[in-house]
């Protein structure tokens, strides 16, 4: 008997289409279906989401037939590394990563299949770069000294490396598409020249990553850290994906932050004695000061309800995930840190912890509803926005009536999940 031919399924495709039950080609403004016997062609969302889910769509597509390969196969970012630099014919010493399959597809992943177009909207990219560099970038930290190597450093380093410009240019993009959604300004323009300078640096990023060296590590450092900014904004304007939930979503973003720092890990001691040294040293996760007496309080009750755990395997991982939170609440009271307090508890969170999330173990997703109050404290950040709370309202969803009161100061602190019937 012959093999079914393979078929490809619109996602995004026209309602005409779908209540027809045909393959939408999804041309706008109205596909070759509705062209071809004349009829009214509409779509669902707006045009500013459907270009968003589409390059997201062409994303998720790349990655296969199951979203768990995000985060399997994660080594440890001490043992990641095992090779010592290697000497090029220009002398230069090239760090050279121990890759595994998995770290490097992630990023294949990520490479939008438009990468090919090039930008001459050069009117526009001088808009977005004024706009960075007098508004975006202080968004992006709030202790100023780190908001001085935003401004001038990261872009004075960006004049050398184009993917890094480019990230520069999309992040300022997406900024300015936020703002004009709320003065009811077209934010098509901006999510388009977000999504191609998006495109772009990441084909020109994944190149890079295959010569990791000391004159090109600070600058993918700093993509790197506007990739993830990237990531979490995607979903405040669409979603990065209409077929994930809140908690895949969040898996999904933990996976490329864990996947960024374990390539960019053998450069790490050149990067911290480098401009960008202040900013690096941020992201260890070692504790501070005095936890505020509430969170304390639920922190301990949280290693209280761990420690009756009959899986050794499900305690050890949670416990380290719990210590790991304490250290970001400590550093969370003690400094004007938030936003990269906030990105540094996925990075070293161990990986078995990770795929206990995928599989909602219960005290796993209790320990991730209280991420989420941290995740609720830096929601005044335009990237960050929202999280907290749709992540929260899942995990209630989650767990059964026994498990639901671990979460009560979480649900507290986060507020709106309330609504949700998490009362």
């Amino acid at each position: 008997m012959p093999s079914r031919r393979k078929h490809t399924k619109s996602r995004l495709g026209c309602l005409q289409c779908k209540k027809r039950k045909v393959k939408c080609d999804e041309k706008v403004p109205r596909c070759g279906s509705c062209s071809k016997h004349e009829m009214a062609c509409n779509y669902i969302g707006s045009s500013v989401n459907r270009l968003i889910l589409a390059r997201n769509q062409q994303c998720l597509d790349v990655l296969g037939p199951s979203f768990s390969e995000l985060t399997d196969g994660y080594a440890s970012p001490a043992s990641f590394y095992e090779q010592s630099p290697i000497s090029t014919s220009d002398g230069e010493s090239v760090l050279a990563p121990s890759f595994t399959t998995v770290s490097m597809h992630m990023l294949n992943k990520l490479t939008d299949l438009s990468s090919q177009v090039t930008s001459d909207h050069y009117t526009h990219d001088l808009e977005l770069m004024h706009h960075y560099s007098t508004q975006t970038y202080r968004t992006l930290s709030e202790i100023p000294d780190f908001q001085e190597i935003w401004k001038t450093v990261i872009p004075k380093e960006a004049l050398a490396h184009r993917f890094l410009m480019h990230g520069i240019l999309a992040l300022s993009a997406l900024h300015l598409s936020r703002i004009s959604s709320e003065k009811g300004q077209n934010r098509m323009v901006y999510i388009e020249l977000a999504t191609e300078h998006q495109s772009l640096a990441l084909s020109l990023f994944r190149t890079e990553l295959n010569r990791i060296t000391p004159s090109n590590c600070n600058a993918l450092f700093a993509f790197s850290s506007i990739l993830s900014i990237l990531t979490f904004a995607s979903s405040q304007c669409a979603g990065i994906d209409q077929r994930m939930t809140p908690i895949e979503e969040i898996l999904w973003v933990f996976g490329l932050l864990r996947g960024v720092y374990q390539i960019l890990h053998a450069a790490w001691d050149y990067i911290q004695m480098g401009q960008l040294g202040p900013v690096v040293r941020g992201l260890r996760a070692d504790g501070g000061d005095t936890v505020a007496d509430e969170a304390l309080a639920a922190l301990d009750y949280l290693d209280q309800v761990n420690k009756v755990n009959r899986d050794l395997d499900v305690k050890e991982a949670c416990s380290t995930a719990i210590r790991k939170l304490r250290d970001c609440f400590q550093q969370f009271n003690a400094k004007c840190q938030s936003v990269r307090i906030a990105m540094a508890w996925p990075i070293f969170i161990p990986h078995a912890y990770v795929t206990l999330l995928k599989s909602r173990e219960p005290m796993a997703l209790v320990i991730l509803a209280h991420y989420c109050v941290i995740l609720r404290w830096v929601d005044w950040s335009w990237f960050l926005t929202g999280w907290g709370e749709k992540v929260i309202r899942e995990i209630y969803q989650c767990l059964d009536a026994s498990w639901r009161p671990c979460i009560q100061w979480p649900i507290k602190i986060v507020g709106p999940a309330k609504n949700e019937g998490c009362g």
